[in-house]
């Protein structure tokens, strides 16, 4: 059976879960559509997602058109939880992208369609809400290719624009203007629709026509647009046609190598551990040992194996148990203990869609419980929070066990405590959010202890030059010749990058090269744990001398106003630490392209809509990190510090443990 793994994707609030709703009534899946209001939504399975009547974790679901199985992922609109998004692009095959007809193309929606052709992903536009006051249509296309830079057709067309009774036409195909349309736009891009309107005199046959939609979707040139209303269900019968008809399906490679990934992680109201998997290729089958791949924090590969104690497939918009599962195929996996999101399955390779990532969190908070008797508790519950969204990496702040987690924004906050007061009855509360920044050297330091000499009380030897690199190049550790035992060699590396996570300012250090230049051991004395002692202080030496500053987050934001909003725009730009890169006028439409600190662009966004009188758009993406003007901020330290020797020395004495971040 012929199957197409696809995602719905939208700017809050355009209708995404409600078109989830009606595809699933329109397919037989459902026997009435669910509303998200009202919390009954089939795709918000989550109390708290019912509750408040939003999309927090990507949910998977199915339906049948003919011969087609389609599994469907709804992902959360909401730009708190873009990395549920991200983790759902890597396993699709095609998305459909949902556009409010009144907003139109909104922030989130290029920061999606971003996502998407840099996932290389074949694309359907659903045009929702047709039926709402204000509602546009055809104008709303050149809005669409302008802003989201893609070359779009309309399949059909909305009549009654903006009353409850609006409804779709479909385009004639055999209409002369219609066919003339598009045969222009797929000539943009194809010289085989040139040369056969050369040799027929133009006339194209409707097969030939119809073959080479479906091959400029597969390539990523050319975006279907349906218009409808997913609350009244209009249009939506035109658009699963055109799933059916324009995208391409997944290859039948069940007899090849298994090959998949991991892309979401649960758990039962018991607590048992369920991992949502893409067949790549290859098959799966209960009682089967598999492969688990992934690569560790400093870049090494791991492998381990697990046995398959259950499976279940999504057959009619459910997951139900089956024996096996074959490529093309998601599935939920029982057993697999020790499972990661993101890790793969099988020996093969396999090759994501993504060659990008959304960035991390640019946010920090600290989180603790009202009871002080509940951190153990709040840990517990934190750290499977985290496998089910790495990003969050808690971090231990003090010795007391105060948490701290990542954040894209308040609303994650927010559903962060309802969730740990929902689900785990632990009571907390966040303190201020602040802006995660690095450190990078800004010259260079050597420096190294020897066994046995002078105040080194550890069973080994060790010595460091740390040197700035590229922006962007992350940590680069090379060790000189040496003679160490394999274990001692690789307790001094992972050694370096956990050392790392703490700089001279507290923030993690990145961009330089760190290069071991003195190894070296007693063969009767000596153990790894002497190295894992001895390398924080020998390398914080000479991250001290090199000196680091600290960096923000910027982001590049780029706005269109109207010309007589430029003033006020820009002086609230100016005031938030903004600095303008270009800009450019078109008629009565200014476009500037701003580059701004991440601290600032909530503020920012949320100020654009009054100042611009609701007629400006804009959108950010990151940018990397500029050095902080004027004195660095500093973050707390965890565990025993190398900077201070004779405390660092006392701690490692009475046991305290090193470096305790996640």
């Amino acid at each position: 059976m012929a199957i197409v793994n696809i995602g719905i994707l939208a700017h809050v609030d355009a209708g995404k879960t409600t078109l989830t709703e009606q595809i699933l009534f329109r397919t037989g899946v459902i026997r009435a559509v669910g509303s998200v209001d009202k919390g009954t939504a089939q795709t918000d399975t989550m109390e708290l997602e019912r509750a408040r009547g939003i999309s927090i974790r990507a949910a998977v679901t199915s339906f049948q058109l003919h011969d087609l199985k389609v599994n469907l992922i709804d992902t959360p609109g909401h730009s708190d939880f873009v990395a549920e998004v991200e983790r759902s692009l890597r396993v699709l095959d095609a998305v459909v992208l949902v556009i409010a007809a009144v907003e139109g193309v909104q922030p989130q929606t290029r920061r999606l369609a971003r996502a998407i052709r840099a996932a290389n992903l074949p694309l359907i536009i659903f045009v929702n809400k047709i039926d709402r006051l204000g509602a546009r249509g055809v104008a709303l296309l050149a809005d669409i290719e302008q802003k989201l830079a893609l070359r779009v057709v309309a399949m059909n067309s909305p009549d009654g624009l903006g009353e409850r009774s609006a409804h779709v036409i479909a385009c004639d195909r055999a209409d002369p203007a219609w066919r003339e349309a598009l045969i222009d736009r797929l000539a943009e891009t194809s010289e085989r629709v040139i040369e056969a309107y050369e040799r027929t005199g133009g006339e194209l046959s409707d097969p030939f026509l119809m073959a080479e939609i479906r091959v400029q979707v597969a390539s990523r040139a050319l975006v279907p647009v349906y218009f409808g209303s997913a609350i009244t269900g209009a249009g939506v019968p035109e658009l699963l046609a055109g799933l059916e008809e324009w995208l391409p399906v997944s290859d039948d490679t069940t007899g090849a190598p298994l090959a998949g990934s991991v892309f979401k992680i649960a758990r039962q109201p018991s607590g048992e551990k369920l991992v949502y998997v893409r067949l790549f290729s290859g098959s799966l089958g209960v009682r089967q040992r598999v492969t688990l791949c992934r690569q560790t924090s400093f870049g090494e590969p791991e492998q381990f194996e697990e046995r398959i104690t259950a499976l279940e497939r999504f057959t009619a918009g459910h997951a139900v148990s089956s024996e096996a599962a074959g490529a093309g195929e998601i599935a939920i996996l029982h057993g697999l203990r020790a499972a990661h999101i993101d890790d793969r399955l099988g020996s093969e390779t396999v090759a994501s869609h993504l060659d990008f990532a959304f960035p991390a969190p640019a946010l920090e908070s600290v989180v603790r419980p009202r009871d002080p008797a509940q951190i153990a508790q709040l840990r517990t519950a934190l750290d499977q929070l985290a496998e089910q969204d790495p990003l969050i990496s808690l971090r231990q702040r003090n010795d007391a066990g105060e948490l701290s987690v990542r954040l894209y924004g308040e609303v994650q906050k927010e559903v962060l405590l309802d969730t740990l007061a929902r689900d785990y009855g632990v009571a907390a509360t966040f303190g201020p959010s602040r802006t995660i920044c690095i450190e990078r050297p800004t010259g260079s330091g050597e420096t190294f202890e020897i066994i046995f000499e002078g105040d080194n009380p550890f069973y080994a030897t060790v010595g460091f030059r740390v040197e700035p690199a590229g922006a962007g190049s992350g940590i680069r550790y090379i060790r000189e010749l040496g003679s160490l035992p394999l274990a001692f060699y690789r307790a001094v590396e992972e050694t370096v990058y956990e050392t790392f996570s703490q700089g001279l300012h507290g923030w993690e250090v990145t961009d330089c090269l760190v290069t071991l230049t003195h190894a070296g051991f007693s063969s009767v004395l000596s153990t790894a744990g002497d190295f894992r002692k001895l390398v924080p202080l020998v390398l914080l030496q000479a991250l001290n001398q090199a000196g680091t500053e600290v960096c923000e987050p910027i982001e590049e934001l780029d706005v269109e106003i109207p010309e007589d909003t430029f003033g006020p725009v820009c002086g609230a730009l100016i005031a938030a630490r903004a600095a303008l890169r270009t800009s450019a006028q078109e008629g009565e439409i200014y476009r500037l392209s701003w580059q701004i600190p991440s601290a600032e662009l909530h503020g920012i966004e949320q100020q654009l809509p009054s100042l611009t009188r609701g007629d400006g758009s804009w959108v950010s993406s990151f940018a990397g990190y500029v050095p902080v003007n004027g004195d660095p901020p500093t973050r707390a330290r965890v565990g025993p510090n190398p900077l201070n020797r004779a405390h660092y020395l006392a701690d490692v004495a009475r046991g305290q443990s090193g470096v305790t971040a996640s």
